[in-house]
């Protein structure tokens, strides 16, 4: 068994994990969708407003032209600078239990769709994202088992993901 994992999961040496923070912006309300948002990045290293605004900006625009397909959904949004770059990442909670997420890179063209990888695995999302959904998760369970009215909903828009990741 030592021999067969001896060389799995194999973790550059000069790999340091580090913690991040994670804090809530303003939500972003588009045709058909409410998202929860959420900045991600090391300390010290805060998303500029006008990184923010570029990316909001984009999911309206994707939202209007119908590229980005909404049908009355609640979820969030993670703006994640991992390393020199931003992800984009959006989820909505869908058929009822289900979630349903695209990505988003940026780069000196702005943003657009992340580029899809050859082979029957994706990435989705990484250590510290996992955290945030985890976070979403939890409140999403406890709003399907509420009453499911308007007040049920606002709680769940109000439950943010903040703190540090590890």
């Amino acid at each position: 068994m030592t021999e067969t994992i001896a060389r799995l999961a194999d973790i550059p040496s000069d790999y340091v994990h580090t913690e991040k923070s994670i804090v809530p912006a303003d939500d972003l309300a588009l045709p058909g969708a409410h998202l929860k948002w959420y900045d991600i990045y090391l300390a010290g290293r805060e998303t500029p407003d006008e990184i923010r605004e570029q990316a909001r900006k984009f999911l309206s625009a994707e939202a209007e032209a119908g590229r980005l397909e909404f049908r009355d959904e609640l979820g969030y949004a993670m703006l994640h600078l991992d390393g020199e770059g931003y992800f984009l990442l959006v989820v909505v909670w869908r058929n009822t239990n289900e979630m349903w997420q695209t990505l988003y890179g940026l780069d000196d063209n702005g943003f657009h769709p992340y580029p899809p990888k050859e082979g029957a695995l994706k990435p989705t999302q990484n250590i510290f994202e996992l955290d945030c959904t985890a976070h979403e998760r939890r409140a999403w369970s406890r709003f399907l088992t509420s009453p499911r009215d308007e007040a049920a909903k606002q709680a769940y828009i109000d439950d943010k993901c903040t703190g540090i990741l590890v």
